[in-house]
């Protein structure tokens, strides 16, 4: 059970990270992005805190390096059936007969 806690608050410390990131880098004058860093930035918080409430022992930056990183290594293991889904997505697209319109 605590494995599938930290890949969840893992998945939530990932996203946060990404949408930090992301604000950082496609800042322009016209956009107000603290109320997005402040959310990304408190969700990733109460993910660590949660985090830390399961592993005690280690360190806040040892929790977010081992969760994220189980993060990312669980979304490698389902990549193979994205590629599927995409593929059967494709070869249906590529079968299906146009429908004539007017011309």
């Amino acid at each position: 059970m605590s494995e599938l806690l930290t890949l969840f608050f893992g998945s939530m410390a990932l996203s946060a990270i990404v949408i930090v990131i992301h604000m950082i880098s496609a800042f322009h004058p016209y956009h107000r992005p603290t109320p997005t860093l402040v959310a990304s930035l408190l969700i990733l918080s109460l993910a660590v805190y949660a985090m830390s409430m399961i592993n005690g022992e280690m360190s806040y930056m040892e929790i977010i390096r081992k969760s994220v990183s189980e993060s990312i290594l669980s979304l490698l293991n389902i990549l193979p059936l994205i590629y599927i889904s995409i593929a059967i997505i494709l070869a249906r697209v590529s079968v299906s007969q146009r429908k004539s319109g007017p011309v």
